[in-house]
């Protein structure tokens, strides 16, 4: 036996410190390996307890827990849960408590373009192949009463946007106490249709509650209302589709089944490391996406984010850029800035942004993969604290142009444009139809439709249909502004 003299114990390696800022800006795979050395270092629970009380650096490792290993996730659970728990939850303060860090005015702004909102911070099924790695279990939520002053507060501004309430999450299993009442989904839901006008849409795999089921198969709902069946026996799928069938013969309700006879497809997220290494040659060049499909605001338990749809990759391996905003600066949009840099900076504009469609393979079959069918360069709009800014970015998400979007000079030139007898709207055959039509044009935000810009001309130019309420016909609205003159042309017509 040697003395213990002889045995030589070495110290833990010291690992380099990399910044806050530094951390933020790494990707989920470098993130890992980040926190690994420190861990091995013996230094992990120092930078997570410094980590915590940044809390653009807690939204960015939360987003990605589920890439950390168990003993980093549980070690990173219990100093935010001690946290809260020291600070207690503030029932008079909106979600995250964002008035200590946003004006007004700004939180009107983020409103106005949040898309999605997190209420639980993980999710009861913790599928494996989840698109947006939802961590198993759901451990946080968003206060109800928080959620109650936002949607009174902001409702219109909420309406929108008109998020839905989940990501990477499970709807049915928010739960939340105010007081002695017990809060749930369906409470939640009630606030964005009495506040924000509008009926969220949901997609659920809770597929055995009853009381849940019913609530998704409720009649009069306007709202997408989806179960998930990726992966579901032939048993249970029958059984459902029976269930549905009996809704819609008692009372006329109807319920949107997706998923039916697929499996979960790998190569999103976590798996996506899987599935390239795996993947074969013919379709290693075509470009993958995610499930994501808004540009805008993302609202969780743990964080305040920008997001934008691109393809999938080390970088991005959900198919979506995600950025904590810190901040909402007045500096303008460069070309050559980094998209990245930006989102910390400013507020995306919130849009439907949806480019992925189930791969099909020469033989007509369904592969293993979504295809990403957005093209580039890709628009995207970018809110400063005074401006708007259209860019165009790259698959890297390098801006390739900016150019300031002045709303309010251009709604102007739409109101000249309205009134000019020789103008842009369509001859009517009464001066009442003619006034209804002006009404309901001088009403159209442009800033919320999607424009293409042609810097050869220096023109935004709009294509889309509209109409005033339910049961109005469509309006064709074709229109184009030129920068040089400050004018509006095209044609508003009934289709």
């Amino acid at each position: 036996m040697r003395s213990p003299e002889a045995v030589q114990f070495e110290p833990p390696k010291e690992t380099s410190r990399l910044s806050n800022a530094e951390v933020a800006e790494l990707p989920p795979d470098q993130l890992v390996a980040y926190l690994s050395e420190l861990e091995e270092a013996g230094q992990l629970e120092d930078f997570l307890e410094s980590a915590i009380k940044d809390e653009s650096l807690k939204a960015q490792i939360s987003y990605w827990e589920k890439w950390l290993s168990e003993s980093q996730q549980e070690m990173f659970d219990t100093l935010i849960e001690s946290k809260s728990e020291a600070y207690g939850e503030k029932s008079e303060s909106l979600p995250l408590e964002l008035e200590k860090k946003f004006s007004a005015d700004e939180l009107k702004l983020i409103f106005s373009n949040v898309k999605a909102i997190q209420l639980t911070f993980g999710c009861s099924k913790g599928c494996p192949f989840c698109g947006f790695d939802a961590i198993k279990g759901a451990r946080e939520h968003i206060p109800y009463s928080q959620l109650r002053n936002m949607f009174e507060e902001y409702g219109d501004e909420l309406s929108e946007g008109q998020p839905f309430l989940y990501w990477a999450s499970e709807p049915s299993d928010y739960a939340s106490k105010e007081g002695l009442e017990d809060r749930t989904y369906e409470d939640v839901h009630e606030l964005a249709a009495r506040h924000a006008g509008y009926d969220p849409s949901i997609t659920s795999f809770n597929l055995t509650d009853e009381k849940w089921l019913e609530f998704m198969s409720k009649s009069g709902s306007t709202g997408n209302r989806r179960l998930s069946m990726f992966g579901l026996r032939e048993k249970g799928v029958d059984a459902l589709i029976e269930r549905r069938a009996q809704a819609e013969v008692t009372d006329g309700a109807s319920l949107e089944f997706f998923g039916e006879d697929m499996k979960h497809v790998k190569g999103m997220g976590l798996t996506a490391a899987e599935r390239e290494s795996t993947e074969d040659e013919s379709t290693k060049d075509i470009p993958k996406a995610g499930i994501a499909c808004i540009d805008g605001v993302l609202l969780t338990p743990r964080g305040l984010y920008n997001t934008v749809v691109v393809p999938i990759s080390q970088e991005y391996p959900q198919g979506t850029i995600m950025i904590p905003i810190e901040k909402i600066s007045s500096d303008d949009v460069q070309a050559g800035e980094s998209l990245q840099y930006v989102m910390r900076r400013s507020v995306i504009e919130g849009r439907y942004s949806h480019a992925g469609a189930m791969h099909i393979k020469p033989d007509k079959q369904q592969g293993n993969f979504q295809e990403y069918t957005g093209k580039f360069p890709k628009t995207v709009f970018v809110n400063t604290a005074d401006k708007k800014f259209y860019t165009s970015i790259d698959q890297d998400g390098t801006i390739l142009e900016s150019v300031e979007y002045n709303k309010n000079q251009i709604n102007a030139a739409l109101e000249r444009a309205i009134d000019d007898p020789n103008g842009i709207m369509e001859p009517t055959t009464s001066d009442i139809q003619r006034k209804d039509m002006k009404a309901w044009a001088a009403n159209i935000d442009l800033a919320k439709q999607n424009p293409t810009y042609d810097p050869k001309t220096e023109t935004f130019s709009w294509r889309f249909w509209s109409r005033k309420k339910p049961g109005y016909a469509f309006m064709d609205v074709r229109l184009a502004y030129d920068q040089k003159t400050d004018a509006i042309s095209g044609n508003i017509g009934r289709w």
